[in-house]
């Protein structure tokens, strides 16, 4: 058990020095070794969507940032007006944000309604309170093979929910994921 443990954190250790370090890498990408139960127009189009999120998030631009939230999004109690509100406090008090995803699985419903995409990433900012040029980015928030639940709607895929995975529940408690 502490053999297992120990890969856990090492792997997840890992994972996070490749989204920190991999700033001239994509920001959205799909990891070689994936597991992927979608046709390539589902996973081009799941793609541009979080593209589309990390190019509002660089612009600190609310409503197309929020556009990529269903109308009917749940994460933990927190509904899409409570989103907005998260990241109205985040464009607040952080400039530069920026994110990275690295997708593990993608898998379509077969009706193409729904899909499942688990992801590991994080989100960076520089605080506004520390100021300078020089300021360095700040690990905002950080997630481990979560799983990110997308419904089909008016033509694009939107976020619905989030899943924390059995890694970070049996390593943190609870989720520390909140918006994508």
């Amino acid at each position: 058990m502490m053999i297992r443990r120990n890969n856990r954190w090492i792997g997840m250790g890992l994972i996070l020095i490749f989204l920190v370090a991999g700033s001239a890498s994509a920001l959205v990408e799909i990891s070689k070794k994936a597991e992927v139960r979608a046709d390539q127009d589902d996973i081009d189009a799941i793609l541009d969507t979080f593209d589309q999120a990390e190019e509002s998030l660089q612009a600190e631009n609310l409503s197309v940032i929020m556009s990529v939230y269903s109308d009917g999004y749940l994460n933990r109690g927190l509904r899409k007006e409570e989103t907005s509100r998260i990241w109205q406090d985040i464009f607040k008090r952080y400039d530069r944000l920026s994110s990275r995803h690295l997708f593990s699985r993608i898998v379509v419903d077969p009706n193409g309604k729904t899909a499942k995409v688990t992801c590991t990433g994080s989100l960076f900012g520089v605080s506004v309170f520390k100021g300078g040029a020089r300021s360095e980015a700040v690990q905002i928030d950080t997630w481990f093979e979560a799983i990110h639940h997308l419904a089909f709607e008016e033509g694009e895929w939107r976020i619905i929910g989030h899943d924390p995975s059995e890694k970070e529940r049996d390593l943190f408690g609870s989720a520390i994921h909140l918006l994508f």
